[in-house]
């Protein structure tokens, strides 16, 4: 697998699942505020959610009680368990 160049202040998308035929896409995208290690013991860009998408009809770019927009997170760099290739993109580039 390549290393993915991510800076701060890149915008990133980060997917919670695997897209596939038959699934909606879920993810976040937003701007890289700081590589970080997380207290639980791994490696994160921490990113401040400028869009969460949970399935088609639940895209959501404004702040609200059932979205992440606004929050800050963190996306792991790599995962153990169902990590692929695109699991995060830079949308920067």
């Amino acid at each position: 697998m390549t290393t993915l160049q991510v800076n701060e202040g890149n915008i990133i998308r980060a997917y919670d699942f695997k897209p596939m035929v038959g699934r909606d896409d879920c993810f976040v995208e937003g701007e890289v505020l700081e590589r970080a290690n997380t207290q639980h013991g791994y490696q994160a860009y921490k990113i401040r959610v400028t869009r969460d998408h949970f399935g088609n009809d639940s895209v959501s770019t404004q702040p609200g009680p059932d979205n992440r927009v606004g929050h800050e997170v963190f996306v792991p760099w790599r995962v153990s368990f169902m990590e692929y290739q695109g699991r995060i993109m830079n949308l920067s580039e």
